[in-house]
C-alpha cells in the first residue's frame, strides 16, 4: 500500500491533533511512560540494526521482529491518550494497522528473499510484534552501537516527540488558564 511508504511523513499530521486535543497535566503525566517506552525501544532497536547487511537478531530483535514499529506504536498511543479524546486511541490503532502492517509484510518478504534460511529460522522463533517468550532468542553476537543510532537519524524521532509533547503541554496550560 502506498500510504505505508509515507508513514513517517504522515506522522507529522499528528500536529493536526493539537488543536483538537484537550490535554491536562494529568493526561500528559499518565502518557509519559508510554512515550518513554516507545522512544527507549526505538533507541535500543536502532543500536542493533544493520539494515540490509544481516537479519537483526539481538537487542529487542531477540524478542520481536519489529521493535521499531512497536516503539512507534507506543509513542503514537501515548499521544492519542494525551488528547483526552476517546476516539483518538482507536483511530491511532486503525491508522497504525493501515500504515504499518503492509510495511512489515513487505519488509518480511524482502528479508525472506535476501536471507532465506536465516530469516525463516528467526521468524519461527520470534514473534512479529508480541514476544513469544520473555527469554530472548538470538544466535548472533551483535552489540549495541551509538553509531548505528546516529546513522539511522533516530534523533529526529526524539525531536519530534519532544516538540509534540511541548505543544501538548502548552495546549494543556492554555486550556487550564481559561
Amino acid at each position: 500500500m502506498l500510504l505505508s511508504r509515507w508513514r513517517v511523513d504522515l506522522a507529522w499530521l499528528g500536529l493536526l491533533a493539537v488543536p483538537l486535543a484537550r490535554p491536562s497535566d494529568a493526561s500528559i503525566l499518565w502518557a509519559l511512560p508510554l512515550l518513554a517506552f516507545g522512544v527507549a525501544l526505538r533507541l535500543w532497536a536502532r543500536g542493533h540494526l544493520e539494515r540490509g547487511r544481516a537479519v537483526a537478531r539481538t537487542g529487542p530483535y531477540a524478542f520481536v521482529r519489529h521493535p521499531l514499529y512497536v516503539g512507534s506504536f507506543f509513542i503514537a498511543l501515548g499521544f492519542a491518550c494525551i488528547t483526552r479524546r476517546p476516539w483518538f486511541p482507536p483511530l491511532v490503532i486503525v491508522i497504525f494497522l493501515v500504515l504499518y502492517v503492509p510495511k512489515a509484510l513487505r519488509e518480511e518478504a524482502w528479508l525472506r528473499k535476501r536471507f532465506p534460511k536465516q530469516y525463516e529460522d528467526y521468524a519461527s522463533r520470534v514473534g512479529a510484534v508480541f514476544p513469544r517468550t520473555l527469554t530472548p532468542w538470538s544466535d548472533a553476537d551483535v552489540r549495541f552501537r551509538w553509531r548505528r543510532v546516529l546513522r539511522h537519524r533516530e534523533w529526529q524521532t526524539w525531536i519530534g516527540v519532544a516538540a509534540l509533547l511541548f505543544l501538548m503541554w502548552i495546549r494543556a496550560a492554555t486550556l487550564a488558564s481559561h
